[in-house]
């Protein structure tokens, strides 16, 4: 059995600089994957969370998520803490093709993947931080059992009977015996380093799983990574914005100032945060 596992897109999200084409290269990435999942001719495609965030995800992207995966192979969805399941969540308002599930329970449940595979999966159901899935279940059927969640101690994957686990909020790709972090598979920040990418996963009989890591970051092929790298130093600026400090209150100021375009206020908020620093 074949599947593709990527996870943390974060569609959406906020970035210090060219915001709005790094927002269009998320899609593209998404794309890639898709395309690649159906010339793979997997089994199903997989998504562990963090597809895109809650409180910015705009009706255009909950329509362009419709359309992406109205296509040729089953998709599973396990809702994160950045992309939680709720009334008014994308999971919920979207009219979604019959070949895609997404998961609503934030116990783990069931669906038969194939004669003697099932894949568990469960979802946030509210904001928060990412939560352990695996504490406390325990595998009550025979065959091979996976598991698609956001968060979880991956050193539960082996006392719970599972043959493996398919992860995500982790952004440091990290492949072991009985689980898969994917990382983002395109970097949101300066400075991500591994293998990251959609990770094609053969499933064998025993159990044991098998990856191929694929390149599809339209960031990296456009060339957005190395300026945005040169650009801005290693820091996330909605985190410091919610710091009670100096340069808490200085990133406010500027994300606030609707005077500054997206270049513009990149620029103000690296040179302002390093001569902080530097004081």
């Amino acid at each position: 059995m074949k599947l593709l596992l990527f996870a943390d897109l974060h569609l959406d999200t906020r970035f210090a600089n060219a915001g709005p084409a790094r927002r269009r290269a998320l899609r593209e990435t998404l794309g890639r994957i898709v395309d690649l999942a159906e010339e793979s001719r997997v089994d199903a495609m997989l998504c562990a969370g963090d597809l895109y965030e809650h409180d910015r995800c705009s009706p255009s992207t909950a329509s362009f998520l419709r359309s992406s995966f109205d296509c040729s192979v089953p998709v599973f969805l396990a809702p994160g803490n950045d992309d939680w399941y709720g009334a008014q969540s994308v999971y919920q308002q979207v009219d979604w093709t019959p070949n895609v599930h997404v998961f609503s329970s934030e116990n783990l449940t069931p669906v038969e993947l194939a004669d003697g595979v099932t894949l568990w999966g469960a979802a946030h159901v509210g904001p928060g931080p990412a939560r352990d899935f695996l504490d406390g279940f325990a595998v009550n059927r025979s065959g091979v059992n996976l598991a698609l969640c956001h968060g979880s101690t991956p050193d539960d994957v082996a006392i719970t009977g599972l043959d493996h686990a398919f992860l995500g909020h982790v952004h440091t790709p990290e492949h072991a015996a009985r689980y898969t972090f994917p990382g983002n598979p395109d970097p949101l920040t300066p400075g991500e380093t591994g293998e990251r990418g959609a990770v094609l996963c053969t499933v064998h009989e025993d159990g044991t799983v098998s990856r191929e890591v694929f390149d599809v970051s339209a960031s990296k092929s456009l060339g957005l990574l190395a300026e945005h790298t040169e650009a801005f130093p290693l820091l996330d600026f909605d985190s410091v914005a919610a710091e009670r400090t100096v340069r808490g209150q200085f990133v406010r100021d500027v994300l606030a100032d609707p005077s500054l375009d997206t270049a513009l206020r990149g620029r103000v908020l690296a040179k302002g945060l390093r001569a902080l620093e530097e004081r």
